[in-house]
């Protein structure tokens, strides 16, 4: 199976979050793990802005970081180019997506197939997915 994880699916394999446990599921559960090159800024934006809100303490903020760099090197990592942009624009429109959630959209359908899911928490995101014929994996309700 080839698992897209979008950002909020990411995150929790380096945090404890309440989705961690479906998404470390779902990382063993896959053959190959599918991101796209945003993700890393967005998950490091994440872990900044959870540091800055008294969630995580520096350490482990500096320890999360440190966990991205070593996942990093464990994905499959889809380059964002002119063509990718201009299909997340579509489905920015299309969708009503946010301009991150429209490049993550797009990113999934580029490797999508019979045994592909693509994760995220994020509804509008899954929704999107569902509409372009995707398999989904909500790890918000697992």
């Amino acid at each position: 199976m080839i698992a897209y994880l979008d950002t909020s699916a990411v995150v929790p394999l380096l945090i404890e979050e309440a989705g961690s446990p479906a998404c470390r599921q779902l990382w063993e559960a896959a053959d190959v793990v599918v991101t796209c090159r945003l993700t890393f800024v967005e998950a490091a934006a994440a872990l900044a802005k959870a540091e800055r809100l008294g969630r995580l303490v520096s350490t482990t903020q500096r320890a999360a970081l440190t966990g991205l760099e070593r996942l990093w090197r464990q994905l499959n990592v889809l380059e964002v180019d002119m063509e990718l942009v201009r299909v997340a624009a579509d489905r920015a429109h299309r969708f009503a997506l946010r301009g991150y959630d429209a490049m993550h959209c797009a990113a999934a359908e580029t490797v999508a197939g019979a045994r592909t899911v693509a994760a995220s928490r994020d509804q509008a995101l899954l929704s999107a997915w569902r509409r372009s014929g995707l398999e989904t994996f909500d790890t918000a309700t697992r």
